[in-house]
């Protein structure tokens, strides 16, 4: 599947390239053609496999799609600790004893913040935490929990 995808972009940068190359006149117009031509044939190219009688999809996709979706884990992950040190950098500078931030998300969207918990370690003033969580995040004052850390 990587080949074929290689395959295509090389083969659309190649006609970039040659449009930009070519003169107009009749010389060129055969060039696209027979270039046409090989875009087809590249495109078709895995088509064979799907014939096969032993043919298996995730055989065709499988490998990849796993890599895929534990590189946007990982991205996830790291925009959410971007988050919770950038909520928890505000809360320091202005003065409240913060121990840690936690962010929670609905059904694990990254973009919908279900629950921001504050873990203080001293009791301090709700109002301020929320007014300045809210400022950082864009939450509503009922998603933020604050909690006294023992």
């Amino acid at each position: 599947m990587n080949a074929w995808l290689l395959s295509i972009v090389g083969v659309v940068s190649l006609g970039v390239l040659l449009e930009i190359l070519l003169a107009d006149g009749h010389t060129a117009k055969y060039i696209k053609g027979v270039f046409a031509l090989a875009v087809v044939l590249v495109l078709v190219s895995p088509l064979p496999q799907f014939f096969k009688k032993d043919f298996d999809i995730s055989k065709f996709f499988g490998e990849e799609m796993v890599t895929q979706s534990s590189f946007l884990n990982g991205v996830n992950e790291r925009k959410n600790s971007e988050r919770e040190e950038r909520v928890l950098n505000a809360l320091t500078s202005q003065g409240v004893s913060v121990e840690r931030v936690r962010i929670y998300y609905l059904r694990n969207d990254i973009d919908n913040i279900d629950v921001v918990k504050i873990y203080v370690k001293k009791d301090e003033s709700k109002d301020n935490i929320i007014k300045i969580v809210r400022a950082k995040l864009s939450v509503e004052a009922e998603q933020i929990k604050i909690y006294l850390s023992s």
